[in-house]
C-alpha cells in the first residue's frame, strides 16, 4: 500500500502558554502533496527546577605569612650570556 506521506520527521520546541507556562511539544511533521504539514504528538508541562541558593556565609580565617630569606643566592641560566650565544641564527623564510 502506497501511502501520500514521505519525509515524516519528529521535532520537539519548547512553547510558552499565554500565562508563561512552559511545554515541551513533539510535532510529527510530513510531507504531503507538496505541503508541509503538522501534527501535535505530545506536550509536557516543564517543571521549574529548585531555585539555586548561595553558600552560607563563612568567617574569614586570619593567614599569617612569615618572611625567611633563603641563604643560597638564586642560580639563574641567564647569568652568563652562553644561552644567547648558544642560539643559532635563522635564514628568513620566503
Amino acid at each position: 500500500m502506497l501511502t501520500p506521506y514521505s519525509r515524516l520527521k519528529f521535532i520537539t520546541k519548547i512553547l510558552t502558554s499565554a500565562t508563561g507556562e512552559q511545554f515541551r511539544v513533539v510535532f510529527l511533521l510530513a510531507l504531503v502533496n507538496g505541503e508541509i504539514k503538522a501534527q501535535v504528538v505530545s506536550a509536557t508541562p516543564i517543571t521549574a527546577p529548585d531555585p539555586i541558593c548561595l553558600p552560607a556565609a563563612v568567617a574569614k580565617t586570619l593567614v599569617t605569612f612569615t618572611y625567611s630569606p633563603s641563604s643560597n643566592p638564586v642560580v639563574s641560566p641567564f647569568d652568563s650570556l652562553f644561552f644567547f650565544n648558544s642560539q643559532p641564527t635563522r635564514a628568513p623564510s620566503y
